[in-house]
């Protein structure tokens, strides 16, 4: 098994890029709708059953 070489970080990095993926616009459309949906359920039905529970 070979030995593993000590470069220096600048020597490493050469080899490495962390640029970021965009996210598609589908992916966020559907958080979005997720988001809103999350909202329009908490209002209209956790509320009202929250004030007959309590």
């Amino acid at each position: 098994m070979p030995e593993p070489s000590n470069d220096s970080p600048e020597a490493e990095g050469q080899f490495h890029s962390y640029e970021t993926h965009r996210i598609p616009w589908y992916v966020r459309a559907g958080w979005i709708i997720f988001w809103i949906a999350m909202i329009w359920y908490v209002v209209a039905f956790l509320f009202p059953a929250a004030k007959k529970f309590f």
